[in-house]
């Protein structure tokens, strides 16, 4: 982790590749928290998510997208606000 720290304080070609990277994992763990999160909350199975099952009806059709997209933000607005919290933390005992 202190490398990855370090990696990114520079400024040049590797510090940009490792961001992209982080995003990356970070938004593939919001997409697989929040669709499991947006089904349960919407009364669907698993695999029923989407238009393409034919039993989901309007809850697979308007109901999921709709959760899914805000729970996105929310979680997205939460990791920044840890991160924000963390961040004061470390830098105020220095």
């Amino acid at each position: 982790m202190v490398a990855i720290v370090k990696v990114l304080k520079r400024k040049d070609a590797a510090s940009v590749v490792v961001a992209i990277v982080l995003a990356i994992i970070i938004s593939t763990f919001l997409s697989s928290f929040t669709t499991y999160l947006a089904g349960m909350w919407s009364g669907l199975s698993n695999g029923q998510y989407g238009t393409a099952f034919p039993g989901s009806g309007w809850r697979g059709e308007y109901m999921y997208p709709f959760l899914w997209a805000a729970l996105q933000i929310v979680v997205l607005e939460l990791l920044i606000w840890v991160y924000v919290l963390i961040h004061q933390a470390i830098t105020k005992k220095k």
